[in-house]
């Protein structure tokens, strides 16, 4: 169904949507020798800091400790740090501008450390950064799914899912859409994101496999927002998930995405060509925002099954 740009070797850290650094805040507080997060920040499940907070002691650390774990975290070393200095880490990785940790990095009990959880849920953050591929908007620090969904790892490991541009323009506004309850899993690749238009059903792969943590209020109040800004205020999913690193390798990002997109494009255009006779075409570099009403003949169930 779709068209590999070629095999690259991905790197073992998930891209983070909006983060300003990529180094583990124990490394940041000075608490470790330098080295890179893996986990999306998701720091109450990292088996490193679990570890540190544990304090186990087994001889040297592989990772690069230079001294045995126990040196590096006390109450000692905390007390001796100046207490200006105990930067919290939302501060240490660009979350937010300031603030300081009260608590040894108990992130698990901290109050401050859940509220930014919480907020995190309702809405996604920050101007996403867009590049073209041949009429189509492709974001350069989500991931594609060959589905045609995509997906944003977010600080703390949760991500953030929905339909792709070329989805949302070739579907055009659905008018429901029908989405896994808080609490249910999904599975990576599972049909699971359904929406209608006209009578016309269709279901989309979750791209990630995980538990369902928040709905998309305004998609399942206005549907057609999935198709305005598929990428920002149309998003429909945010998941807890499983099994991150192995769900990433089968998707698209960066310039591979943009490779990716514009051979789904011309896939795309091919595919109208051959069914209807008529060519598509981007007008003011950009497609379309309804394919499906725009171009008469079309198979809709042929849609489904070519790119979703």
């Amino acid at each position: 169904m779709t068209t590999k740009t070629g095999n690259k070797t991905k790197s073992r850290a998930p891209m983070v949507f909006d983060m300003t650094s990529d180094e583990c805040i124990w490394s940041k507080a000075g608490v470790v020798a330098p080295r890179l997060c893996h986990n999306a920040f998701d720091c109450l499940s990292c088996s490193f800091d679990k570890a540190i907070q544990r304090k186990r002691v087994h001889g040297w650390y592989a990772g690069g400790l230079e001294q045995p774990m126990e040196d590096y975290w006390t109450s000692e070393n905390w007390q001796n740090t100046a207490p200006h200095k105990r930067y919290c880490r939302h501060m240490l990785t660009g979350r937010v501008p300031f603030k300081l940790c009260p608590n040894h990095y108990a992130c698990a009990k901290c109050a401050y450390d859940q509220m930014l959880d919480d907020e995190g849920l309702a809405q996604p953050v920050a101007e996403v950064r867009l590049a073209s591929a041949a009429g189509f908007e492709v974001p350069t620090d989500y991931y594609l799914h060959p589905g045609h969904t995509w997906a944003r790892v977010e600080y703390g490991g949760r991500v953030r899912i929905g339909l792709d541009d070329l989805a949302a323009r070739l579907f055009g506004p659905a008018d429901e859409f029908r989405l896994p309850q808080l609490g249910m899993a999904v599975t990576g690749g599972g049909k699971e994101l359904a929406f209608s238009r006209s009578g016309h059903q269709a279901r989309a792969a979750s791209p990630i496999e995980g538990v369902v943590v928040a709905r998309n209020p305004k998609v399942l109040e206005n549907p057609a927002e999935a198709n305005k800004l598929p990428y920002g205020e149309g998003w429909l999913l945010l998941v807890e998930p499983i099994r991150l690193q192995r769900d990433l390798k089968g998707m698209h990002s960066g310039e591979e995405g943009v490779a990716w997109m514009e051979q789904e494009s011309q896939r795309l255009s091919d595919l109208i060509t051959h069914d209807t006779g008529q060519r598509l075409a981007a007008t003011g570099g950009r497609m379309v925002p309804d394919i499906y009403g725009a171009v008469p003949g079309l198979d809709w169930q042929h849609l489904v099954h070519e790119f979703l």
